[in-house]
């Protein structure tokens, strides 16, 4: 019982402030990420505790139950963005896209190392704490974009099969790729491992996804469009094509967590590998596109609210400088290499911003 009631509490009161904010004419994430933090410790945790751990208790199985809930939830939903992504835009915008990512990254880096090395106690550095290691840690930490939340607001704002939208996703989807490769140079170097070294692993894992990634958009693409069509005819319709889909992303999830990313970066290159052929366009997109946006992502972004304690865990000097640092590298960056890639001054801020 108690967990069906944490689960309709979140996804009810998720939705709730998501049309709120649609009303107002704000993205309906921020309502959503909202309603995690008064769910959570901030506010109910800390003015109705017994309350909360009614709800959402913090021991026994209901921990595993939430995590396990959200992270279906944001690897469905990256599924359905990827199955928002034409392959060929992605290609026309190839230079804007490949150079705002390239700088995105780097700017975001650099920004974040520079100013972790200069003033190490603004930026969140315990004593002891080693100034490499941590200046590189909150490089990385900047230089990583946040997938699913800038997936989720594109769709939010019908910007995600625009030309801006793909140029943006594709972008984060490369930026996502290096910060997570850069976040395990760095755990290695924290914890470093018992056998082989750390450039053993981080080999490990760019091999790994390299070869997904190059597999699955090319190989992957053409078995997906062989095998679509006799699924349709030998299977019931749409549940066979669904069932597979599922499949396909549930095992490229798995494949991108053992190589050592997130596992969201896989289910997005397989919504992309699928989205791409012409046998799915007129097939279950429609089920895709509505359900997951409105059921699997509210979960995953009210969670981000549910499992941060604002009241003792917040710091506002510290949370103003590492969001100042972060957006002023992001807009620095992915704005000069939009203006490197032949866009206008409007345009580069533009695809700055996110």
């Amino acid at each position: 019982m108690t967990m069906f009631m944490a689960l309709a509490t979140l996804l009810g009161c998720a939705k709730l402030a998501a049309e709120l904010m649609q009303k107002i004419g704000q993205p309906p994430i921020l309502g959503e990420i909202s309603v995690g933090i008064f769910l959570g410790p901030t506010v109910l945790g800390h003015y109705r505790p017994h309350i909360y751990e009614t709800l959402f208790p913090t021991t026994g199985p209901m921990p595993i139950v939430l995590d396990t809930v959200t992270t279906l939830g944001v690897v469905f939903f990256l599924l359905t963005a990827g199955l928002e992504i034409d392959l060929r835009s992605i290609f026309r915008q190839g230079k804007s896209a490949l150079l705002v990512s390239i700088f995105g990254v780097a700017f975001p880096f650099g920004a974040g190392f520079l100013a972790a090395e200069v003033f190490p106690q603004y930026m969140g550095a315990e004593a002891g704490a080693n100034p490499l290691i941590f200046a590189l840690f909150v490089g990385t930490a900047l230089s990583i974009s946040a997938l699913p939340v800038i997936a989720k607001i594109l769709m939010d704002l019908n910007l995600l099969r625009t030309e801006m939208g793909t140029v943006i996703i594709s972008s984060a989807m490369f930026d996502d790729l290096v910060g997570w490769i850069l976040f395990s140079f760095v755990l290695g170097m924290m914890h470093p491992p018992a056998g082989g070294s750390i450039g053993d692993g981080v080999k490990h894992t760019i091999i790994l996804v390299l070869m997904f990634v190059g597999l699955t958009l090319t190989v992957g693409r053409w078995l997906i469009d062989k095998i679509l069509p006799v699924l349709q005819a030998h299977t019931s319709w749409p549940g066979g094509v669904i069932g597979f889909i599922f499949t396909l992303t549930m095992a490229g999830a798995a494949f991108t967590e053992y190589a050592g990313i997130h596992a969201v970066f896989g289910a997005f290159v397989v919504g992309i590998a699928v989205a791409s052929r012409d046998t799915y366009a007129s097939g279950p997109r429609r089920p895709f596109t509505r359900s997951s946006p409105n059921v699997f992502a509210p979960f995953f972004f009210a969670s981000i609210g549910l499992r941060t304690n604002f009241v003792s865990n917040f710091h506002l000097g510290l949370t103003a400088t590492v969001i100042g640092v972060a957006c002023v590298g992001k807009l620095l960056g992915a704005g000069w290499g939009a203006r490197l890639g032949g866009m206008d001054k409007t345009s580069s801020l533009r695809w700055g911003w996110p």
